[in-house]
This record gives C-alpha cells, sequence and structure tokens, in this order.
C-alpha cells in the first residue's frame, strides 16, 4: 500500500489544501490554553504527524506547518544526528535520518503538555530496531513545538532512558507536572 493510501481523508485534505491545514492550526493555536477543545485537537494533531513520520510521510509535516526559519535542535538522540538542522528542508532531513537508523520503529504518545499559548510538549514512549546493528531501542522522547503565527519556528528533542530524564533534557519537568 502505497504512502497515500495510509493516509486520512483529513491528511488529505490537509495536502490538498495546505491553506486549510495551516489556518487551522493558526485557530487552534489561537484558542485559550487549557480548552477541551483545543487540546483535544492538539492531540489528534500530534497522533497523526506521528503516524505520518513513522511511516516515512514526513515530509509532508514541515511543508505545510514550518515557518522558512524553523530550527530543529535534539539532545540525547540514540543516533548519530546533527545537534540543529535549518529550514522546513533541516526538519525533514531530522526526520528522514531518525527513520534511516531503524529496520522498524513506533511509539506511542503519552501525553500532550500545552506550555502556553505557543508551545506544546510531547512526550513518548519509543520501540525500534536498529537499521544496521540490530539493537534494540526502548527509551522515551520529548518534543517541545514552539509556534509563531501559526507556523512551527523550533522544535526541539530530547531523548532519555526514562520519561523525567527525556523531560529533564528539556527543562520541562514543571511543565510535566514533575517539580514545583
Amino acid at each position: 500500500m502505497t504512502q497515500e493510501n495510509q493516509r486520512t481523508v483529513t491528511e488529505r485534505v490537509g495536502i490538498r489544501w495546505p491553506s486549510v491545514a495551516r489556518r487551522t492550526v493558526r485557530s487552534l493555536i489561537g484558542l485559550p490554553p487549557g480548552s477541551r477543545v483545543r487540546r483535544a485537537m492538539l492531540e489528534r494533531l500530534a497522533r497523526t504527524a506521528f503516524q505520518e513520520w513513522n511511516r516515512g510521510d514526513c515530509r509532508v509535516i514541515p511543508e505545510i506547518f514550518d515557518a522558512p526559519e524553523v530550527e530543529t535542535h535534539i539532545v540525547g538522540a540514540p543516533i548519530d544526528a546533527d545537534p540543529v538542522y535549518y529550514g522546513p528542508e533541516g526538519h525533514f532531513r531530522a526526520m528522514e535520518v531518525w527513520n534511516e537508523a531503524w529496520r522498524e520503529w513506533d511509539g506511542e504518545i503519552e501525553e500532550v503538555i500545552e506550555e502556553g499559548r505557543d508551545q506544546v510538549l510531547m512526550v513518548a514512549r519509543i520501540w525500534g530496531e536498529g537499521a544496521a546493528s540490530g539493537i534494540r531501542l526502548d527509551a522515551w522522547g520529548t518534543v517541545r513545538y514552539t509556534f509563531r503565527d501559526g507556523l512551527i519556528v523550533r522544535v526541539d528533542a530530547a531523548f532519555g532512558a526514562d520519561r523525567d530524564r527525556a523531560l529533564e533534557a528539556l527543562g520541562a519537568l514543571e511543565a510535566a507536572g514533575l517539580r514545583e
């Protein structure tokens, strides 16, 4: 089955009419933090994006949702990745490097945390098997997306052996309610 055939109707609409997807995200980010609608939509968007990335359909995310000046920062990756990637093409490359490193991988988003109006933090458990080494991965990942005018301007990703270490690498223990 091709990637196009695996896409949901919502994904197909976003690809066909990217301005609709951008306006939707801009409206979503504009909702008051903590609102039930905002939270539900952020969780759905996060899970959809995660599924696209996992199936190797990751070019769509940067093409539609990234600002031209987006920066992708990676801390503690269990693969050989650059610490910073620039622009939508760099964001795509970071995801592509990840996909290339694993024969197969999957993950489950455990939590989506709102860090104010313009920042969203995702916490996920990740499993994988190395493409070249066969090494097994069982780790935690955190990704913070910072938005401006509905577009992603910064991506901060961190990995750790446990949830707290991954959160701490982004300074997000307080946002996750683990430190006051």
